[in-house]
């Protein structure tokens, strides 16, 4: 048997009562509550959660009061094959969910992934394969068999009045061709076993398979499948989008977020425990939800997970996926309620509480939207082909549709990226776009040169001689050595005879000049609020890659900050 470990903690209607945590027997596991039985097991995940399943006395039970999302998730992790038992004890709902969820393309049946369900239902007991097939939707299951066979003829079509009664007899009289010879093996067992055991239901059926049109019948079926994920919170992908709608964090107000009418929970139906069984949130949301989460939370949440999956085309059954987005949607709401909140966890509580979180979701999304806007703007303008590698990364992964975190802002050497996390990730992203919207100013605005076009500017004789390793700092820095030898401003590449000049005008000691330093630092500054920032950045190249080499051995492959003119 495996381990079971009793929580910390135990609901009791609205209250949550503390306990000493220990590892208890299958015995001690059975004799707990029934609702206590399903909070342990919707806790967990995976082949845990399934061992947990096996070591109930009454596992048909805890199956059947499972969220079939829930339920869902655990049999595409495991493989379906591989927990035929949870098919055989789910309810007539929770599978008419789980096709619905695994067998569409769009608006059509799939009739391979259709297949695929019919033949693990045929793995069942027979009794089983009788409650499941009679359970499905009808027209639903009508269109299953009907993609992959034909009825040909029906009883009144046999004119010797013998040979129909024995075909009755055989199989209700109905001739039927299908799409290949396994397929007809799969299909006659499965109607062979509503013949005998439901002649009724069986007839139906073959008489629906047989009249019904099949672009209407499949419309009609997609327009009932809808709903039924409707109720699930998986909304049509026109409607899923609108959890992205852009709301003006500048004049948003927590009270435009207010609950007016209480999210609706049927008693019956256990909340959703996944949301919370992995993927936990950070920061203050997770200080938020430390005492757990209401049935009424937990199935907002799942609704709100549901029509995210939607909108981002995600299937719903990947659960690396699906606990991917669930980590993105606890990171945009944590965003908001850092923002609105600050880090008073009470008001963050109690405007969770009483808000509703999709609008949460979107205010959050929407600080997002601000630092995408700002970030395509740059990528659009001039100065885009010439930004550093870091800075192009940052860009790039705030102009996506879904805005992340590069994380080479929060730690130097770190190059992956993330959905930012917290309201000091946000504020460092910004940092760097103030930065860079500078950056443009002073080259579109304020330096008296315009930058070359990429597709033009000719290295031929220079050094660097390719355009990725030249960047906006050496542009100034070659315009600032053009100035100091006496020329103008601008970032015409440096004679390499002139380099031992620049050097001495330049450098003290292996570093830049301080004097010269604090001047330039002072003029940008002057002309443009922030633009000091950027000549000590500048000058720290030289710094790094000019200054500290030796004067008498100079070699201009080995300069950096400067376009070298090598002839």
């Amino acid at each position: 048997m495996n381990k079971m470990t009793l929580p910390d903690k135990r609901r009791v209607k609205h209250l949550t009562l503390l306990r000493q945590p220990r590892e208890i027997s299958g015995k001690e596991f059975n004799a707990l509550s029934f609702d206590e039985r399903l909070a342990m097991v919707q806790s967990l995940r995976g082949r845990r959660q399934y061992d947990l399943l096996i070591e109930a006395a009454d596992m048909q039970q805890l199956v059947q009061r499972m969220p079939m999302q829930e339920l869902y998730l655990l049999i595409r992790e495991l493989g379906a094959e591989d927990v035929l038992e949870l098919l055989a004890l789910a309810t007539p709902e929770q599978i008419n969910g789980f096709i619905d969820l695994d067998c569409w393309q769009g608006d059509l049946l799939d009739p391979r992934q259709a297949l695929h369900w019919l033949t693990l239902v045929a793995e069942a007991e027979e009794d089983q394969q009788l409650r499941v097939l009679t359970g499905i939707e009808f027209e639903l299951l009508t269109l299953m068999f009907k993609k992959w066979m034909r009825v040909t003829r029906g009883p009144e079509d046999f004119d010797d009045e013998d040979e129909r009664d024995e075909a009755i007899l055989l199989n209700g009289g109905f001739v039927i061709e299908y799409s290949d010879s396994e397929v007809a093996k799969l299909l006659e067992r499965l109607l062979g076993v509503l013949f005998r055991r439901d002649p009724v239901f069986h007839r139906r059926l073959v008489e629906s398979i047989r009249q019904e049109l099949d672009a209407a019948l499949e419309e009609e079926v997609f327009r009932w499948r809808n709903g039924r994920l409707l109720d699930q919170g998986f909304p049509e992908p026109y409607a899923a989008r609108g959890i992205y709608a852009w709301l003006d964090p500048e004049t948003f107000s927590p009270a435009d977020a207010r609950k007016t009418i209480p999210f609706g929970v049927e008693e019956d139906r256990a909340a959703p425990g996944f949301v919370l069984a992995e993927t936990l949130p950070k920061n203050l949301l997770a200080e938020v939800l430390a005492g757990g989460l209401s049935d009424e939370t937990a199935w907002e949440l799942t609704c709100l997970l549901n029509k995210l999956l939607v909108a981002d085309g995600i299937d719903a059954g990947d659960v690396l996926q699906v606990d991917q987005a669930l980590r993105r949607l606890y990171a945009t709401l944590n965003l908001a309620l850092e923002k609105l909140c600050g880090q008073d966890v009470a008001q963050a509580a109690e405007l969770f509480e009483s808000s509703y979180l999709e609008i949460l979701f979107r205010f959050g999304f929407s600080l997002l939207l601000q630092l995408q806007g700002r970030a395509r703007a740059l990528l659009k303008s001039s100065l885009a082909p010439y930004f550093d590698a870091p800075c192009r990364a940052l860009l790039e992964n705030l102009a996506q549709p879904r805005p992340e975190c590069w994380e080479g802002i929060l730690e130097v050497n770190r190059g992956g990226s993330r959905p930012f996390e917290s309201l000091t990730e946000l504020q460092s992203a910004e940092d760097w776009l103030r930065r860079l919207e500078v950056q443009r100013r002073l080259f579109e605005e304020v330096f008296p040169f315009t930058l070359p076009e990429a597709e033009t500017f000719d290295l031929t004789g220079c050094q660097p001689d390719e355009l990725g390793q030249i960047s906006l700092s050496t542009f100034f820095l070659t315009a600032l050595g053009n100035q100091l030898l006496g020329g103008e401003f601008v970032p015409e590449p440096i004679p390499a005879v002139e380099l031992v000049t620049l050097h001495g005008l330049v450098g003290r000691d292996g570093r830049v000049d301080p004097d010269l330093r604090n001047k330039t630092v002072a003029e940008l500054e002057r002309q443009l609020p922030g633009g000091g920032s950027f000549a000590d950045w500048c000058l720290a190249v030289w710094d790094e890659e000019f200054c500290n080499l030796d004067v008498d051995s100079l070699d201009p492959r080995f300069v950096g900050g400067l376009i070298v003119r090598l002839d």
